[in-house]
């Protein structure tokens, strides 16, 4: 394919060192470093060497195209006429400038001879286009020339030359030294378009992510859906930004600087999408294993939500510097030298997240289990990649390092198959021996008859004579899952035993003191206690058994109870 000369296409190229900055970039070309080396003198042909051939063709592409040519290959390619190999030298350039690959020629080799290769591209981010050592020196070949045109259609897909060649005469005046006034205006119109861009995606996003989420049967927050949404809109602002930078047909200089600010950004929003992502998918499968009725996903799904998030941080990071133009090789390299002392510093955050390894490793403990580790009660709310979080009974939150967990010793409750309940009941010293078995057979009968009561290790027994009454005692296990529910079965058989009590005329016991005074006062009148006899006491055991009139093995209240969660307004239950 041959290209044709025409005046406008020569005009309209950018010149290779800008004259000036816009002001709103000057500070960060500034921050961009020149070529020290000294350049070789224009009109001068010199491809002796790869930096030479490339000075040659950057020195001399405008004002002495034919000089730029010789270190160029046309043998075997379309470019027959000095018009042609003109424009492809031109070209070229156009393509680098456009592009923002700044060449920096220092950088290349100044020998004849290159060790281990006879390719070498003037930019490492454009290694298609190299000079190839041949017999005239160092050149770009032809297969590097029959590519210039499809490389400059790819980069010029819009005939901006004919369009700017047609505007008036003070559209093409230059406000800033080297930024004409229609540049500036494209620039702007631009700028507006991906902001527009950038609010109807998230928008959309926004609106219609969440919706097609809870199709696929999956509840997510709304609030995340949302904020997951403003980088894409983000990616698609950079888009168009991409799209209409090399229509302005800027300088190299100012060509790089943007193309390495829309990288950034780009990169920068695709990093924090997939952060958003992070949160998205945690929320999601948060939800899920909040059905399951096993707690290690609720702790697995914060530590890996949290692991996640660093994860796509470094790699993020990572990815920025090299879209900067950053070699991470090397400044890893050179960050593995502190590497040791880092260690030495950070010798506590590895134990901890070893720590954090052996939790999940052992289970010792779960989320939701009352725990008390290192001398802290509580319930663990979250287990982390540093610390574990316990909230205590009285609201305070606890953070212990996993490094002291994973050597602690810890007592977990919230493991126990069975919850131990041991009383001492004191009856009074007027407690007949009938009236004593019976109270103890009624109990045993009260735990035969609670299905919450392990059946096969309980003690019911008169143990001991005690100071002030008569000891009984009272050892079962419940075997309930929560310590709400462990109160209310040893309230209900605090009650039922109560009753008994009441039913069989035996009295509890209390410390208490006998004074004897003698008084030739007339004694009140005692009314008798009622003696029952052993058919009677009998029957009053049993009907405290399994399936007995007197037996209770539900808890009753006298009101709603006042429960916590319920409305004391509900229906009561009366004991009879």
């Amino acid at each position: 394919m041959a290209m044709s000369a025409t005046p406008e296409a020569d005009m309209i190229l950018p010149k290779r060192t800008p004259r000036a900055l816009p002001a709103c970039l000057l500070a960060l070309a500034a921050l961009t470093p020149v070529p020290l080396t000294a350049r070789a003198a224009p009109n001068v042909s010199d491809c002796s060497t790869p930096r030479r051939a490339v000075e040659t063709w950057l020195d001399n592409a405008h004002d002495h195209p034919r000089v730029a040519a010789t270190c160029f290959d046309f043998s075997g390619t379309e470019f027959g006429t000095d018009a042609e190999r003109t424009l492809a030298v031109r070209h070229l350039l156009a393509v680098f400038d456009q592009r923002g690959y700044y060449v920096y020629p220092d950088t290349l080799p100044d020998t004849a001879e290159v060790e281990g290769t006879t390719q070498v591209p003037p930019v490492r981010r454009f290694a298609e286009a190299f000079v190839e050592k041949d017999g005239h020196g160092w050149r770009f070949p032809p297969s590097v020339v029959r590519q210039i045109p499809g490389w400059y259609v790819e980069t010029f897909d819009v005939d901006v030359e004919s369009l700017v060649a047609q505007l008036p005469e003070w559209a093409k005046t230059e406000l800033l030294t080297g930024v004409a006034v229609w540049q500036l205006l494209l620039l702007a119109l631009a700028i507006l378009l991906g902001l527009v861009t950038r609010a109807l995606v998230a928008f959309v996003v926004g609106n219609y992510g969440g919706k097609l989420i809870k199709r696929a049967g999956e509840a997510a927050d709304a609030k995340i859906v949302t904020r997951a949404a403003h980088p894409v809109g983000t990616l698609a602002m950079v888009g168009v930004l991409w799209y209409a930078l090399p229509l302005l047909r800027l300088s190299v200089r100012l060509n790089q600087i943007g193309t390495i600010a829309l990288r950034v950004m780009m990169a920068g929003a695709g990093v924090l999408l997939l952060y958003r992502l992070v949160d998205l998918a945690s929320d999601v499968f948060g939800r899920r294993a909040e059905q399951t009725d096993t707690k290690l996903d609720d702790q697995l799904v914060p530590l890996v939500r949290k692991a996640s998030k660093v994860f796509v941080v470094c790699v993020g990071v990572i990815f920025v510097l090299q879209n900067m133009d950053v070699d991470v090789g090397s400044l890893l390299a050179g960050a593995s030298l502190g590497g040791l002392a880092f260690t030495l510093a950070a010798r506590d955050t590895v134990a901890n997240l070893f720590g954090s390894i052996s939790i999940f490793a052992d289970h010792p403990f779960q989320v939701g289990d009352w725990v008390i580790i290192d001398g802290h009660e509580g319930v663990v709310e979250e287990v982390g990649m540093r610390s574990t979080r316990i909230r205590t009974f009285y609201s305070s939150l606890v953070t212990i390092p996993n490094s002291v967990v994973a050597n602690a010793a810890v007592d977990n409750y919230g493991m126990r198959e069975f919850r131990r309940c041991m009383v001492t009941l004191g009856v009074t010293y007027d407690t007949t021996p009938a009236q004593m078995r019976a109270f103890v057979e009624g109990i045993r009968a009260i735990l035969q008859a609670n299905p919450k009561v392990r059946k096969d290790a309980y003690e019911v027994s008169f143990r001991n004579f005690g100071a002030s009454g008569l000891e009984v005692l009272l050892y079962f296990f419940f075997k309930t899952d929560t310590w709400s529910d462990e109160l209310a079965q040893r309230e209900n058989i605090f009650l039922e035993v109560l009753r008994l009590a009441q039913q069989l005329n035996v009295q509890f016991a209390f410390p208490t003191q006998t004074l004897h005074i003698e008084s030739h006062a007339t004694h009140e009148a005692r009314s008798p206690k009622v003696e029952l006899d052993e058919a009677a006491l009998a029957n009053i055991v049993r009907s405290f058994g399994p399936g007995g009139s007197a037996s209770r093995p539900i808890p009753q209240h006298l009101t709603t109870g006042y429960l916590p969660g319920q409305d004391p307004r509900g229906t009561s239950e009366v004991d009879d």
